[in-house]
């Protein structure tokens, strides 16, 4: 498609969200709507849950939130790519829209990891 106004560019754009949210749940990872998403606090800070995860870890649906790898950092006070201990299954990995960036590759975090790793950090 030749893009020459930005009207073919929002469309590109979102064609690409649309089929990256689709490849994410084949993935067993759920792009969350504005309206539906929660708040995640750890310490002092907070982010929007923007993925969660709808795999089947053996107990049914998991529905946990999946923290970027991004705000995972600012949530555990790190400036930027946090050190995690990867999970036997590894990290979920996800193609989304940076702001600045563009489309890049990112890894999602389970709640329950950045809950512990912050647990580690501060000596609870």
């Amino acid at each position: 498609m030749n893009v020459t106004s930005l009207d073919d560019l929002n469309l590109v754009i979102s064609g690409r969200l649309a089929v990256n949210a689709k490849n994410a749940l084949e993935k067993g990872v759920q792009r969350i709507d504005e309206g539906e998403a929660r708040i995640i606090q750890i310490g002092s800070a907070a982010v929007i849950e923007r993925w969660r995860c709808v795999q089947d870890h053996g107990f049914g649906p998991c529905g946990q939130a999946l923290i970027p790898e991004p705000q995972t950092a600012q949530l555990l006070g790190e400036p930027q790519n946090p050190v995690m201990e990867e999970p036997a299954e590894g990290w979920l990995m996800v193609e989304d829209l940076d702001p600045v960036l563009g489309f890049v590759q990112i890894e999602l975090y389970h709640h329950r990891h950045v809950l512990a790793a912050y647990a580690e950090r501060s000596g609870r």
